[in-house]
């Protein structure tokens, strides 16, 4: 199923990344591009970074609390950059997939319950947005693709409410009467119970609460590598910027969201006045402020994951012979 995803978000994302990103670069000057990009400014750059590094340590924390975990913190971090990594070089959000994987022998919970928080993660990200969207919407002009990132913000938070609400009627008319041996039945029906289970009314608040810190911390960071550009965002600009993009990547694209974030990056800056070649060399800088180091970090997390599966493996292969000659 997962390979279907991959090959079916490749068949769609890539050609919509092209043709987002030709729209993105259409008649811009890309010297002119260049020349505000070694112009920025390093130490808002910098800041701008530090600002979208730190983005992922609330969101881990955020995750932390809808889980109730007891794992380390920073292992949490690990898992949620890993995932974005993942989500960087391949299509079909398997990097969210992963997490949950990752996440369920670090808590010793059930692979299908570990993938239901995962499932409320993000729909505590959808929910902020959405709700910084609604802020920053009426101080702007409205074009209709603008109305329509709205519109399916709206339509996404609602579905994710129906959909929880589904989980929590089928789990209670479906209950457990056998064990079940297929696996991914099992994990089915125990993401099904998960998502019937939702977090406690104080945790749903706390992990909003982080939510709207996390893209405060965004926009910021955003806010920053505009600054180091010498574009001049207020608050409410800031908050619009941020929600258009990150709603928008919701947009079947290729990996890491290449094509997609230019042209929403771009097209937003256009609704307050700023000029094409900065608009892409923002969307450019501010792309590489949060995938490279998500990537690198992410990167070098699964590398050492892989190395101590591997050794481990190894060892219970030549233990294996020991323990037959000893028999």
């Amino acid at each position: 199923m997962s390979r279907r995803v991959q090959i079916l978000s490749l068949v769609v994302g890539v050609p919509l990344s092209a043709l987002f990103l030709w729209l993105a670069g259409r008649s811009t000057d890309l010297g002119l591009v260049w020349r505000a990009l070694k112009a920025a400014r390093v130490g808002d750059v910098a800041l701008g970074v530090a600002a979208m590094c730190a983005v992922y340590i609330v969101q881990a924390v955020r995750w932390r609390v809808i889980v109730e975990g007891h794992a380390p913190r920073r292992l949490y971090v690990r898992f949620v950059v890993g995932g974005v990594a993942v989500n960087n070089v391949l299509p079909g959000r398997i990097g969210d997939v992963l997490r949950g994987v990752w996440l369920a022998p670090a808590e010793q919970i059930p692979s299908g319950r570990a993938l239901a928080t995962v499932v409320f993660d993000r729909a505590a990200d959808v929910t902020a947005l959405v709700m910084l969207l609604v802020v920053s919407l009426p101080f702007t002009v409205r074009p209709t693709w603008l109305l329509r990132i709205a519109l399916g913000g709206l339509v996404l938070a609602l579905l994710i409410v129906a959909f929880l609400i589904a989980a929590r009627v089928v789990a209670r008319l479906h209950e457990r009467t056998e064990r079940v041996r297929s696996r991914v039945r099992r994990v089915g029906r125990d993401l099904l119970d998960g998502l019937a289970s939702p977090p406690s009314v104080g945790r749903v608040t706390v992990a909003l609460a982080l939510s709207l810190a996390a893209w405060g911390v965004w926009t910021a960071g955003a806010w920053l590598i505009a600054r180091s550009l010498g574009i001049e965002l207020s608050v409410l600009d800031a908050l619009l910027v941020t929600s258009v993009v990150n709603l928008g990547v919701a947009i079947p694209s290729s990996p890491g969201f290449i094509g997609t974030y230019q042209w929403l990056c771009v097209a937003s800056l256009s609704l307050l006045g700023v000029a094409k070649d900065q608009a892409l060399a923002f969307s450019i800088l501010l792309h590489a402020s949060w995938y490279v180091p998500t990537t690198l970090a992410g990167g070098a997390f699964l590398l050492v994951r892989f190395m101590r599966r591997f050794r481990s493996r190894r060892q219970l292969r030549l233990a294996e012979p020991r323990s037959r000659a000893a028999r």
